[in-house]
């Protein structure tokens, strides 16, 4: 093992990653933008992602319905860990945060610059709304801060993606990432194993196509039911099936021995309110992922990139 890798971990944590990025310790804090998505409101179809219930993503934002300046301000007042923090990140989270005109999103990501211990965003959104109008205004603010987009890839089968109604193609993806990284903006990627039709190889294979493509964050999820999703209807009639707790530990040290080292793993394991959550119940969390991920590199005796293949 080397740097970036965590030697406890066996992986490249997001913390070491902020650290060297952002040149001291960094937090993140989480807002709503007030925006919806194109699978929702009729511009790639309705209805939204077969999974997703946005309420039980949106754990971390803490005074939803606010301005964004009051969010901002509010939440760090409100956090005394924040307090420890003199760079903070805003992260535009619940639905699509690029998916408005250039001109309200100028307004909008500039309004999370409204306290002077934010020096980034970070934008939760898809591959087709990274057009280069929305690009024109992200790359204005990165010339300036830190911006980050977090692009929810899920498969890397154009099948999977039709089946869970997601209303982008793996192509455009392969599209939206190195026209962000053109415009200095780095790149991180949400992928989700157990979707309905998909397989472990996919997951596995995925780890290559970041790799290649030099993003610069990852964010893993395992595949889990809630509440008023339009999931709920085919698991409560028996015809979904979520993973195991070893499977999934097993499926990402699979992943992250084929990622490159340099690629930050912001996130092992999604959460949802123990309330909307129906499976799988596992009652793990972040930490005990990590563990238990770091526990396994350990047991095959590798790291992060350790099987990694060079593109040729």
């Amino acid at each position: 093992m080397f740097p970036p890798i965590h030697p406890e971990l066996r992986f490249h944590n997001y913390a070491s990653f902020l650290r060297r990025r952002l040149g001291g310790p960094a937090a993140r804090i989480s807002v709503e933008a007030g925006f919806t998505c194109p699978n929702r409101d009729g511009t790639r179809g309705t209805g939204g992602c077969l999974y997703c219930n946005n309420e039980s993503f949106t754990e971390g934002v803490l005074f939803p319905g606010l301005p964004v300046e009051e969010q901002v301000r509010r939440t760090i007042a409100s956090h005394a860990r924040l307090k420890a923090f003199r760079k903070l990140l805003v992260y535009f989270q619940p639905y699509t945060n690029s998916h408005a005109p250039p001109e309200e999103l100028e307004r909008t990501y500039r309004a999370a610059f409204c306290h002077p211990d934010v020096v980034g965003i970070v934008v939760g959104t898809r591959p087709d709304c990274l057009g280069s109008a929305v690009l024109d205004v992200l790359e204005g603010i990165a010339r300036e801060r830190y911006v980050s987009v977090e692009i929810g890839l899920q498969s890397i089968s154009d099948d999977v993606l039709a089946g869970i109604n997601r209303g982008h193609t793996v192509q455009e993806f392969m599209e939206a990432v190195p026209a962000a990284r053109k415009r200095g903006i780095d790149v991180a990627v949400h992928l989700i194993y157990g979707l309905p039709g998909d397989t472990r190889v996919n997951f596995v294979a995925a780890a290559g196509i970041l790799s290649d493509l030099g993003v610069q964050g990852v964010k893993l999820h395992h595949l889990h039911v809630v509440s008023g999703s339009n999931l709920e209807s085919p698991f409560r009639r028996g015809e979904v099936r979520v993973p195991e707790y070893g499977e999934y530990v097993g499926a990402c040290a699979d992943f992250l021995e084929r990622l490159c080292p340099e690629i930050a793993v912001i996130r092992l394991i999604g959460t949802a309110p123990r309330e909307m959550l129906l499976a799988p119940l596992w009652g793990k969390g972040s930490r005990e992922m990590s563990r238990d991920v770091a526990a396994e590199l350990q047991r095959r005796e590798t790291w992060q990139g350790s099987l990694r293949k060079e593109k040729t």
